[in-house]
């Protein structure tokens, strides 16, 4: 303990120390135990050790006679003063003490004896670390009486202490400032103490000054208290580790991502990609660079989710792999089902994530409901999704997979918030640095968001993404009116998965609706048909209830610029 720290002013230790606080509870007296006399005499020897002697009469004992010594006292706004007790005996009426407890306890030690009747208990202990040097020179101090659960009415105190020049002494409650009856430096250097009626839990505590020729050190130690409020200080010191720690965070986050996490080529809205090719048969639909929907989405969010899936779903149905037939209610407002019919197996022509999606869906026969699917198409979806993400790499979209990118940079996030967890905990309870340890948390979490947006398209990744953009542009903004008639019903049908995984499935439902141009229930489309009596021009309701049913409902259109 530096010389500085044990330097406080007297008034100050005064105040602080000597109205002595406990950070334990008083032991519980019988209720008939009474204290009618207390002595207690006490010497400083040449190393700084305070060796008391106390006799305390108990009348009407009965049982367990208990006190404590406390050991930990507060100095100043941050410190604590420590006090060692040890080789603590006791005897009652001249004899060892019965049932004699010395346990240590969280505020210092519980001294507890048997007494039975009139009683006369004498303890006898030694106090080390009760010399320090303040502003007014050498001091020492000890709260000699404390600890007892019941009134002491009166209590006569002798210490010699050696070249002792001045004393004053405190007694009451804790707390208390109040100068003891009397307190007086006899001739030998002994002091003389007084005090009448110091209540139940009360104490007395003394502090004496020591002349210049006092051979005895200073030997006073003190710990630092935690709390909560100076475990996560804030001042120049915190703030500025704090904030130079995060903004290194922040800063290694972002350059990892401008360095790592950016799109090797730049993307921009262009103009709209028009997806008609026009043939000898007439226009018909043609993807930018024959991209697919799930592509498309995948594309898009870097994340093969369930949208995509669904608008894969469609597209396969488009393309005459599968039948999507709307199943009549059972009542008015029956629950809505479909029956999927697989047409054919496929071939090479199939991307290889299409293929498993067929084989997930129709793995049970090729008939298949889909209120049935449930649970038991979830678990194989995780193949069609491995499918995906391998796939836009094979087409050189992506450099690397994008949840695998995104989820070594979350983990290296979550590692960090955890170890700045971690760290926060053990700063907080051993310094004032608690904000140093948030601040790596807060670094943590910045380097799990970057990592969201971390996957880096390719080149190649960057220009489909522009004509991704186009197509969308075109799908939200024009429509099949331009077409002959005879082409509009399948260009509409082509492009619904595409609007599907871009958040328009509605408008292009409703594309396919206006074409039918009669009042007659119509048998369907090909790909996909209704009850009896279902029309053509219902096949907007239709088409949202399947999306909805089977790929979960779409909460947020995705949209790229």
């Amino acid at each position: 303990m530096s010389l500085k720290r044990r330097l406080l002013p007297a008034a100050l230790f005064v105040s602080l120390t000597v109205p002595f606080v406990a950070l334990g509870t008083l032991p519980a007296q019988a209720a008939d135990d009474r204290i009618t006399g207390y002595a207690a005499e006490a010497t400083l020897t040449g190393d700084g050790v305070l060796k008391v002697t106390e006799t305390v009469d108990v009348a009407a004992g009965s049982g367990t006679f208990s006190r404590t010594l406390t050991t930990r006292v507060r100095a100043n706004s941050d410190d604590d003063r420590v006090y060692d007790v040890r080789n603590v005996s006791a005897k009652v009426n001249g004899q060892p003490a019965g049932g004699f407890e010395n346990a240590e306890t969280d505020d210092g030690r519980r001294v507890s004896v048997q007494v039975s009747g009139q009683a006369k208990v004498v303890y006898s202990y030694e106090v080390d670390n009760v010399v320090a040097d303040s502003t007014e020179g050498r001091e020492v101090s000890w709260p000699i009486v404390q600890g007892y659960g019941t009134e002491i009415p009166k209590a006569s105190v002798t210490v010699n202490v050696p070249f002792a020049t001045w004393v004053t002494c405190f007694a009451g409650r804790t707390g208390s400032s109040m100068p003891c009856t009397s307190s007086q430096l006899a001739e030998s250097a002994a002091l003389q103490i007084e005090q009448n009626s110091i209540p139940a839990g009360g104490r007395l505590t003394f502090l004496t000054g020591l002349s210049d020729q006092a051979t005895v050190q200073p030997n006073a130690e003190f710990k630092t208290r935690w709390t909560l409020h100076r475990a996560f200080t804030v001042d120049g010191a915190t703030l500025g580790l704090s904030a130079l720690l995060l903004g290194l965070g922040v800063l290694a986050a972002a350059a990892l991502w401008f360095f790592k996490g950016r799109d090797a080529g730049k993307s921009g809205p262009g103009a709209p990609e028009r997806p008609v090719l026009d043939g000898p048969d007439g226009p018909q639909f043609a993807a930018p660079d024959g991209i697919r929907p799930g592509q498309v989405g995948t594309v898009v969010d870097e994340s093969a989710d369930v949208v995509d899936i669904t608008a894969t779903l469609l597209d396969l149905a488009v393309r005459n792999y599968l039948t999507i037939v709307e199943l009549p209610r059972e009542r008015h407002f029956g629950r809505l089902d479909w029956q999927l019919e697989r047409l054919n197996p496929g071939g090479p022509e199939l991307l290889p994530y299409e293929k498993a999606l067929l084989d997930a869906v129709f793995a049970d026969g090729d008939t298949v409901v889909v209120s049935s699917l449930g649970a038991s198409l979830r678990p194989r979806l995780t193949l069609v999704r491995e499918q995906l993400y391998a796939d836009v790499v094979t087409q050189g979209w992506f450099a690397n997979r994008p949840d695998a990118v995104r989820n070594r940079w979350t983990t290296a996030g979550l590692v960090l918030l955890g170890a700045g967890a971690v760290l926060t905990v053990v700063l907080a309870i051993a310094t004032k640095f608690g904000l140093v340890g948030f601040a790596v948390m807060l670094a943590g979490l910045a380097l799990s968001l970057a990592g969201q947006v971390a996957p880096a398209r390719t080149a190649r990744g960057a220009a489909v993404l522009g004509r991704v953009a186009g197509l969308q542009q075109y799908l939200a903004d024009q429509s099949s009116t331009d077409l002959p008639p005879a082409h509009r019903l399948e260009f509409a049908s082509r492009c619904l998965p595409y609007a599907a995984v871009l958040g328009l499935t509605e408008k292009w439902a409703l594309e396919i609706a206006a074409t039918d141009d009669d009042d007659d229930p119509d048998a369907g489309i090909g790909w996909y048909s209704g009850p009896e009596n279902w029309h053509l021009s219902d096949i907007g309701e239709s088409l949202a209830n399947f999306v909805t049913t089977f790929g979960g409902h779409l909460t947020t259109a995705r949209r790229l610029f």
